[in-house]
Parts: C-alpha cells; sequence; structure tokens
C-alpha cells in the first residue's frame, strides 16, 4: 500500500533532524572538561627482575652543607657530587628503586647557593643523586625545602622532572599537583609514592606548597586513593626528635595514621639518627613496616651518631589476591668521615673540614675512631645499630 504523502514528509524530517543532531555532536558539542594535571604521571619502566616482585632500597637525608658543596666544586667552578657515592652504589645499584630524601633545594645560582641554615645546592646537587646515588624516587617533604619560598619550590621541581625519575613527591607548584598521587610500575608491581613533613622552618608557606602530615584529611585522601590504584604504598615521613634515637609520640601517631589509611611501607627521616624498624598493625589487620628514621647518609655533621647512616632495603612481593608482602628488611652500615684539624675544631671552622669520604662501615678503617676517640670502633657502631633498630622486624645488619 502507497504511504501517504505527509507520513513520508514526517519520516524526512526525523531523519533530516536526526542528521543535525549528529553534526552539532561532532562539530559543535563543547570539549569535556581537562583532566586534573598529573606531574609525575604513572609509570611503567623495563622489567629488571622477576614479575611480581620488586626491590627497594632507601637512604637518608642527602645535606648539601657548606664543606659538601665546597670538595665537589672544581677549579673551574662546575660542580661534581658523583664521587662521593662510588664506594657505596654496590649497596643498593641492583634495587629497582632507589629512594632518597633531597633536603633541601636545589635551584642553583638563581635563588643563591646556601648551606645550613636555608639550604639551596647547585642544580648539579639534584643531577649527582640521579645519575651518581641512583636515586629515582625522591621525597621533597621535609623541613628545609621551603627555606626560600614557593617559587624556590616551583623551581626545584622542574629541576627534578627534568631528570626524569621514578617518582617525585611531597612538594607542589599548585592545588591540583597536592592531590596528585604519584605511581610507578616495574616487574608488573604498582606502587604508589608519598610523602610528608612534619613542619617548614620557614612558615610562610602556602596551604599546598608541602605535604604536612597533620592535615589528617590530606592523608586520608591520597594515601587511601594510593592504597585503591596501587599493588603497594610507600609513604615518606620527615618527622622526629633531632638528634634522638627513641621515636617520639607524633611519630608513633602519624605512623598509625599512615597505616590505618592504607600505606604498607613508612620509610622515615628528619632525626639526622638512626631509629627503630618495625611493624604495626593498621584498623584492618594489615601489617605496615615503619622505618622511625634511617639516620643521615650525605652530610658534615658533628657527633658520630650523625655520621653513622644505613642503607636500607626490603622487597615488594605482589600477592596473587591483591597488595604486596613486604620480605627480607635489610641494613647495610655507612659512616660519613672527614678531616679536621683539632685547632680548627676547637675554633669551631666548620669550613675546614675536608677530605669528606662516604663509605660501608666495614670500609671506614679507623675513620670512627680517629675522629671520636678509642670508645668508638665498626664494631661499636655495628652493635649501635643493631641495638636502636632493634629485632622486631628481623631486620638483617650488615657493616
Amino acid at each position: 500500500m502507497k504511504k501517504p504523502v505527509w507520513k513520508a514528509w514526517g519520516v524526512m524530517g526525523l531523519l533530516l533532524a536526526g542528521v543535525g543532531v549528529v553534526v552539532w555532536f561532532v562539530l559543535i558539542k563543547p570539549e569535556a572538561p581537562a583532566a586534573k594535571p598529573v606531574s609525575a604521571g604513572n609509570k611503567t619502566v623495563k622489567n629488571s627482575g622477576p614479575s611480581g616482585v620488586m626491590t627497594f632500597a632507601a637512604m637518608g637525608d642527602m645535606l648539601a652543607h657548606d664543606s659538601v658543596v665546597a670538595q665537589a666544586k672544581a677549579a673551574d667552578g662546575r660542580y661534581d657530587f658523583k664521587p662521593y657515592f662510588t664506594a657505596i652504589k654496590p649497596l643498593y645499584e641492583k634495587a629497582d628503586a632507589v629512594y632518597c630524601n633531597a633536603e633541601g633545594l636545589t635551584t642553583g645560582k638563581e635563588f643563591g647557593i646556601t648551606g645550613y641554615p636555608a639550604f639551596n645546592a647547585p642544580k648539579e646537587f639534584a643531577r649527582d643523586l640521579v645519575a651518581g646515588a641512583g636515586c629515582n624516587v625522591i621525597g621533597l617533604a621535609n623541613n628545609h625545602i621551603n627555606d626560600k619560598g614557593q617559587a624556590a619550590i616551583d623551581a626545584d621541581i622542574a629541576v627534578w622532572e627534568e631528570l626524569r625519575p621514578l617518582a617525585v613527591a611531597g612538594a607542589n607548584r599548585m592545588p591540583e599537583e597536592q592531590m596528585t598521587v604519584r605511581y610507578f610500575t616495574k616487574n608488573g608491581v604498582k606502587v604508589a609514592f608519598l610523602a610528608f613533613a612534619d613542619y617548614s622552618n620557614n612558615t610562610n608557606l602556602t596551604p599546598y606548597g608541602v605535604n604536612i602530615y597533620h592535615k589528617d584529611e590530606l592523608v586520608r585522601k591520597l594515601v587511601g586513593e594510593a592504597s585503591a590504584n596501587a599493588d603497594a604504598v610507600v609513604v615518606s615521613a620527615h618527622w622526629g626528635t633531632e638528634d634522638s634515637s627513641t621515636v617520639n609520640d607524633d611519630q608513633t601517631m602519624a605512623a598509625q595514621l599512615f597505616a590505618d589509611s592504607g600505606a604498607d611501607v613508612v620509610i622515615g627521616t628528619g632525626p639526622h639518627v638512626i631509629q627503630e624498624a618495625k611493624y604495626i598493625t593498621s584498623s584492618d589487620g594489615r601489617k605496615t613496616l615503619v622505618w622511625y628514621s634511617i639516620g643521615n647518609m650525605l652530610s658534615s655533621q658533628l657527633q658520630v651518631n650523625e655520621l653513622t647512616g644505613v642503607v636500607v632495603g626490603f622487597t615488594l612481593r605482589k600477592q596473587p589476591q591483591s597488595g604486596v608482602r613486604v620480605e627480607r628488611p635489610t641494613a647495610q652500615i655507612t659512616y660519613m668521615s672527614y678531616d679536621w684539624s683539632t685547632g680548627d675544631k676547637a675554633a669551631g671552622r666548620l669550613s675546614a673540614r675536608s677530605n669528606l669520604r662516604l663509605r660501608s662501615l666495614s670500609q671506614s678503617g679507623t675513620a670512627v675512631r680517629d675522629m671520636f676517640g678509642q670508645a668508638y670502633s665498626i664494631g661499636e657502631r655495628e652493635a649501635y645499630v643493631k641495638s636502636v633498630l632493634g629485632t622486631e622486624t628481623g631486620v638483617e645488619v650488615r657493616p
């Protein structure tokens, strides 16, 4: 039967209207809102070991004291910090990820090269922490990162981003960046890395410049999001009482907050000396490995305990159902030595410290005794570290 003319025109009208909608959708429809910026991104790197297993190493405070910078400066004005790490590189060079706390800015001449109390190292310091020390997981949340204000933080992050490590976290250029979790994947294990500090020395701090762990909601949101999207969550915490091997109440409470929010490992720095390692139980029954402080690594501080550090290690093993198991905690003891004459020491001439050397404790010879007297030795230092770290985690301590 022949269709009425009005019905045919009606069908044609509907078809034309449909075409118009398609044209509008394709050509005129506004773009969707842009995604939030991800400053460090989700990085997948070439596998270097068995699938489902990632080895992790961690070193403590990297402090660009005046004498550290002076020794690295050549006659032509260039800087080379890589020789500091030559002797200790075998301790961690096979690890898939190497964490370091970059304590202070590395923006170079733009903000003035200065040591304590307002740290700003040459840009080569950052370059050589990556190229020389092998650091590829960088913590920027510490009390010195804001020493020269937000503009210097912005410049510092730009320096690190050019070096393309696996992850840089803890300091931020904008609010959106603060809310971005950094992830990286290796050997099929996806790790989220976050960094938090107790406070900033410079109290003129933007709300987003440094991640402060006393902001409980920030910790819960970031660590919780990380836990939901990664196999393992590693948190760096800069905290504690300086020069004290005793964990304080603030550290204990913050560690529990990290664990309850989803952290698998907490790596502590800040006291400049070693503190205990232990497992704590989260609110949902998981075990979180907490290194309360791994001490200094590169520095020219004055006390024997400040010059005694550890390169800690652990293995993240992916589980069939979910998450990871943290295995094989280790601690390789290091010692930072230098020459300082009796006269210069008595006069407090800090700039006179020279021949700075970073070595494993077993390679340090008589350096400990020569600097601090007959009561100190390689054996005494090994006993000290074992006593402080404790036995709860079963950590294997090596001199």
